[in-house]
């Protein structure tokens, strides 16, 4: 289960196990071939913006202000890091 501000956010099977897998590598920049391969399955992946929506939709489920992430913070032309 996953709450903000003590209310429960509803979030899709993938938006939590990427949420999950953020958390677990916190501080750390994650690439987005990395995440394609952990969260999605994928062997050989491809090139998507998946990974960006799907993000995109955690900040705004998940941040105070989407447009300036606190927690879930992109690294241009790599990935993410989540940061507490």
């Amino acid at each position: 289960r996953v709450q903000k501000s003590g209310r429960e956010v509803t979030l899709t099977a993938r938006q939590f196990d990427l949420l999950r897998y953020l958390i677990r590598h916190r501080g750390r920049v994650v690439t987005r071939e990395e995440l394609l391969r952990r969260v999605w399955g994928y062997d050989d992946p491809p090139i998507t913006r998946t990974v960006d929506a799907h993000v995109a939709a955690l900040r705004h489920r998940l941040e105070s202000k989407p447009a300036r992430p606190k927690h879930f913070l992109g690294v241009r032309s790599v990935g993410y890091r989540f940061q507490e």
